[in-house]
């Protein structure tokens, strides 16, 4: 986890860790295309710049 333990914040990083114990590479990939759920962002308390910056770091923790 060496990428994710990188990302300064927060929220970012421990919404990394679970997407990264919790989805596939390709689920990864399909989120970075898509729109973040807004009831997802509430929930972890991401904005969307966050929730990108989560995605890509487990993204290429598993590439």
């Amino acid at each position: 986890m060496q990428l994710i333990d990188q990302l300064s914040d927060a929220q970012a990083k421990a919404y990394a860790k679970h997407c990264l114990e919790t989805k596939n590479t390709e689920e990864l990939r399909a989120a970075t295309n898509e729109t973040p759920d807004p009831e997802l962002l509430s929930e972890w308390g991401l904005t969307e710049g966050q929730y990108a910056e989560a995605v890509t770091a487990a993204l290429a923790e598993l590439g």
